[in-house]
């Protein structure tokens, strides 16, 4: 009878050797594969953020309203221009400044909100009848802003006869339509318009206070599981219900806003709608279950000698959560901060409901507004999309965020610092 061929083992052992070096080459490749899709397509989101929405990022365009607000002007019933002139020379001149020798301004190409060429006023004489213009509407003397631009002048001719000049038109027809003037009959200033001040505003406040309702509770609740709960089914299923109210769509949390925050903060300020309050509310919910438990993991990571050492040198539980737990688990509560920042800037679908999505002229705490993230969705929601001004709202999310960010880490530095000494 034969003998079976003995079974060789150091061949065996190479085939398992290359066999694995496969797998993990393959495991390695596909993850750097996808990693490196990933932080592609990261870089062309961003990317074309910032190209799309740089230029549109301009001081007017934070600064300013979104609603555009006008003036007209006119000369004044009595006035009547001096044929013998006036005295302009206390006007400076500049190359890229087109002057009317007879009516003492200097006019300049700018660019409004939408990068449309307009026309500014941006050099009045001090002799200059532009002076003394007043409104149409009742008489009053009203002195041209300078972040308001001229939409289109009419004048009174020295025939008797109307002249009107457009922005469109250019600098050198209204330079020629002014020359030609004795009193301006009407002319139109209108505001940058199409700007994201209020929102900005609005999201600030709205930061603020979900973060003064949503920290304490949460980290109150943090407490509770990560300090005194013990582990039992009554805990497991607080826990369960903490994972799960983080995978409810916020959109949810926006009609629990509505149909029940609105109502409640409206009996107690006697208000109507939305507005920051019950918006702040609404994201407390969202953000509670992210807050309790990233502070239960920082409680969690406190060697237990430290708050024994506490209790058996005679301080109580309380004195023990204010002087051993809560300075040691700030990180913890500084990322929660973070991460609460970042969810309620970028958060739209919820405050839809909660906070409103008229933009104001104004923020007000007690009438609806918009956020940044909600302005987004605003502007793009119509028919025709402006996907440049949404691409420059999300710059300044992102530098919002970025800054708030740093801003948190600051203070975590120096609560360090001062632990320290």
């Amino acid at each position: 009878m034969k003998e079976k061929n003995p079974i060789n083992f150091t061949k065996l052992i190479e085939r398992n050797i290359k066999n694995r070096k496969y797998k993990d080459g393959l495991t390695n490749g596909s993850t750097f594969l996808f990693s490196l899709l990933c932080v592609v397509v990261l870089c062309l989101v961003i990317g074309y953020v910032i190209f799309t929405g740089a230029n549109y990022l301009t001081p007017g365009f934070i600064t300013s309203n979104y609603s555009q607000s006008s003036v007209a002007l006119r000369t004044s019933k009595d006035f009547v221009f001096d044929e013998n002139g006036y005295d302009y020379s206390d006007l400076e001149r500049f190359e890229d400044v087109s002057y009317s020798e007879k009516w003492g301004i200097g006019l300049q190409y700018g660019k409004d909100n939408n990068q449309n060429n307009v026309i500014y006023v941006v050099q009045i004489s001090e002799n200059s009848p532009f002076n003394e213009l007043v409104r149409r509407d009742d008489g009053t003397n009203f002195k041209i802003p300078t972040d308001m631009y001229l939409s289109y002048i009419t004048v009174q001719t020295e025939l008797g006869t109307y002249k009107t000049a457009f922005s469109d038109d250019g600098i050198d027809n209204m330079i020629s339509t002014l020359d030609s003037a004795v009193s301006i009959y009407d002319s139109n200033f209108l505001s940058l318009g199409g700007g994201i001040s209020t929102s900005l505003i609005t999201t600030c406040w709205l930061i603020l206070f979900t973060l003064i309702f949503s920290l304490p509770l949460g980290i109150g609740g943090a407490i509770y599981l990560g300090y005194y709960a013990k582990d039992n089914k009554v805990t497991r299923i607080i826990r369960s219900l903490v994972d799960m109210s983080s995978g409810i769509p916020s959109i949810i949390f926006g009609l629990v806003g509505a149909a029940i925050f609105i109502p409640f903060v409206g009996s107690m300020t006697g208000t109507t709608g939305g507005n920051i309050f019950t918006g702040a509310l609404t994201m407390t919910l969202i953000l509670l279950p992210t807050i309790v438990k990233t502070v239960e993991e920082s409680i969690k990571t406190i060697p237990k000698s430290m708050i024994s050492a506490s209790l058996a040198l005679g301080a109580s539980n309380t004195e023990t959560i204010f002087k051993i737990v809560l300075p040691n688990s700030i990180d913890g509560i500084l990322n929660a901060a973070i991460l609460g920042i970042g969810r309620t800037i970028g958060e739209s679908a919820a405050l839809v409901f909660a906070l409103g999505t008229f933009i104001t002229a104004a923020p007000s705490f007690t009438s609806g507004n918009t956020t940044l993230a909600v302005h987004i969705w605003y502007i793009l929601a119509g028919e025709y999309p402006a996907y440049e001004q949404a691409c420059a709202i999300s710059i300044m999310i992102f530098c919002v965020v970025v800054i708030l960010s740093l801003l948190t880490k600051l203070i975590n530095y120096l609560f360090k610092r001062k632990r320290e000494k």
